[in-house]
C-alpha cells in the first residue's frame, strides 16, 4: 500500500473514533438517542443537496478557468502567427493598399488606451475596410509573386495552427486563417502570374480585401492584448509600425 493511500486510511480511522466520542458523550451526558438520531437523519438529507452545490459550482469556476487558460494560450499563439507571417502580410498588403486614409488613425496607435482599442474593434467588426491594391501593370507579376512565395513559404505553419481544435474558440482568427490559406490557393494555381488580366487580377483584390479586413483586426486585438498584459512587447511593434510609412525599428 503506497503512503497516500495509507494517509487517507488512517485519516479516515481518527475521524470515526472522533465522531463515535462525540456523539457517545452526547448520549452518555444528554441520554437523548432519539435527538441524536434525529440529529444525524436531518444532517445526513442535506449531504446530496451540499454536493449538488458544490459540484455544480466547482465545476463552473473550473471550467471558466480552464477556458481563461486556453484563450490565454491562444491569444499568445497570436505572437508566433504575425512573427511567422502575419507582420509580413500586413505590410505588403498595407503599403500595396490604394486607400490608406480608411488606417490612418492607426498610426497614432502608441497614443492609445484600451477605450480606444475597443471601439476601433468594434468599428472593424461592423464594417469593412476599403482596400484595392494599388499596383501598375509592370509590377504586377512582382508583388504578386512576394505575396505567394511569402504564403507559400509559411503554408506549413499556417496549416499547423488550422489543426488546433482549441481555434474553434476564437471564429474571428479561425476566419483569418482560412480567408489566408484561401489566398495562398488562388495564387498557387496560377503558376505563370504574368498571365494575371485585369479581371482576374479584381478577382485577386476580392481575396485580398478578405484577409485585409481580419487580418487588421486580429493585428488591432493583438495589440490590445499586449498593451494590457505584456507593455514591452508592444514598443517594437509600434516602432514597426506597418501603418506608418515614417516608422523606424531604431529608438529614438
Amino acid at each position: 500500500m503506497d503512503s497516500h493511500k495509507s494517509w487517507k486510511i488512517k485519516f479516515s480511522i481518527l475521524m470515526i473514533i472522533l465522531i463515535i466520542i462525540i456523539y457517545g458523550s452526547n448520549y452518555l451526558v444528554l441520554g437523548d438517542a432519539e435527538h441524536i438520531i434525529s440529529y444525524i437523519w436531518t444532517h445526513l438529507g442535506f449531504i446530496p443537496v451540499d454536493i449538488l452545490v458544490v459540484a455544480f459550482l466547482l465545476d463552473e469556476i473550473i471550467e471558466r478557468k480552464e477556458k481563461e487558460a486556453m484563450l490565454e494560450k491562444l491569444d499568445m499563439l497570436m505572437s508566433t502567427f504575425f512573427s511567422e507571417v502575419g507582420n509580413e502580410l500586413i505590410t505588403q498588403l498595407s503599403h500595396a493598399n490604394k486607400y490608406k486614409a480608411s488606417t490612418e488613425n492607426l498610426k497614432s496607435i502608441k497614443n492609445w488606451d484600451e477605450k480606444d482599442f475597443d471601439a476601433k474593434l468594434e468599428e472593424l467588426k461592423n464594417s469593412s475596410l476599403d482596400f484595392s491594391a494599388d499596383i501598375s501593370l509592370e509590377e504586377r507579376e512582382e508583388f504578386l509573386e512576394n505575396l505567394r512565395d511569402l504564403l507559400v513559404g509559411k503554408r506549413e505553419f499556417i496549416i499547423n495552427l488550422i489543426n488546433n481544435p482549441n481555434l474553434l474558440e476564437k471564429e474571428e482568427f479561425t476566419g483569418l486563417i482560412n480567408a489566408i490559406l484561401h489566398l495562398d490557393e488562388e495564387l498557387e494555381h496560377r503558376t505563370d502570374l504574368s498571365l494575371v488580366t485585369d479581371a482576374d487580377f479584381a478577382h485577386l483584390n476580392g481575396d485580398m480585401q478578405r484577409v485585409y479586413n481580419k487580418l487588421v483586426y486580429e493585428w488591432v486585438y493583438y495589440l490590445r492584448y499586449l498593451h494590457k498584459h505584456y507593455p514591452y512587447m508592444i514598443a517594437l511593434i509600434i516602432r514597426t509600425n506597418p501603418f506608418d510609412e515614417t516608422a523606424s525599428v531604431y529608438v529614438e
